[in-house]
């Protein structure tokens, strides 16, 4: 079984590469109706968006796992790197992905699975010794 607090930091990590894609925005139409209502008076509410808030984005735990992303490219197989990407990332749907990676759709769950549990691994052999690399504070060494 995958560890659930990796688990939401992936689909923290998803949200923060998605907020800016055009599927997170509102309509046009919507914007412009919020803005009449608002000039006339009136107060918006939006009973689903009160009920189900998005949930708040840790930018630098997404920072930090894009970059264990970024350095496990030769550390993770092709194709477990593209059912992360896939899955967090891009949301696809998981007939697309098998159909894209070769994969029964039976075994998606599996294999992501599987995924998960080795990029888990690499997540915490980078971050055991990213000290040396990408939480320094130094500064860069001035020319003489």
């Amino acid at each position: 079984m995958a560890d659930q607090a990796f688990e939401d930091r992936l689909e923290n990590w998803g949200r923060y590469w998605r907020r800016s894609r055009v599927g997170y925005a509102s309509s046009p139409t919507a914007i412009v109706c919020e803005q009449m209502a608002i000039a006339a008076g009136k107060t918006i509410t939006d009973g689903y968006r009160e009920l189900h808030p998005r949930p708040e984005i840790d930018e630098v735990d997404a920072q930090t796992i894009e970059w264990c992303w970024t350095k496990s490219s030769y550390r993770l197989d092709a194709r477990v790197r593209a059912i992360l990407k896939a899955h967090y990332v891009s949301s696809n749907d998981k007939r697309a992905t098998c159909r894209a990676l070769q994969i029964r759709l039976r075994s998606y769950d599996s294999f992501l699975l599987d995924a998960v549990s080795q990029f888990q691994q690499v997540v915490a052999l980078l971050e055991g010794m990213g000290h040396n690399t990408v939480k320094t504070d130094r500064q860069p060494a001035k020319a003489v």
